[in-house]
């Protein structure tokens, strides 16, 4: 399956084609938007982008993390690099 931004990727566990998915969170303290790809056959997750969006003093700030690498789950060592924009 092919994601918005043309790449494909193939399961590390299992080899089978990953499906490109969107999450979207809402709490009191702002919105996140997670771009990830999940295997339909393990559940195996790779995390692709993080959009966070939250109000500071009257304004409304936006934080990117790009994943660079594959990822077991959001928990252990992250390579990610952050761009505030």
């Amino acid at each position: 399956m092919h994601s918005s931004n043309g790449r494909r990727m193939t399961c590390p566990r299992c080899g089978t084609p990953m499906e490109h998915w969107v999450e979207i969170e809402i709490s009191n303290g702002g919105k996140q938007i997670k771009y990830y790809y999940k295997c339909p056959r393990c559940s195996y997750r790779v995390n692709d982008l993080v959009l966070s969006i939250k109000r500071q003093n009257g304004a409304i700030v936006v934080t990117k993390e790009e994943y660079k690498t594959p990822m077991r789950s959001r928990v252990g060592n992250i390579k990610r690099v952050n761009k505030n924009e």
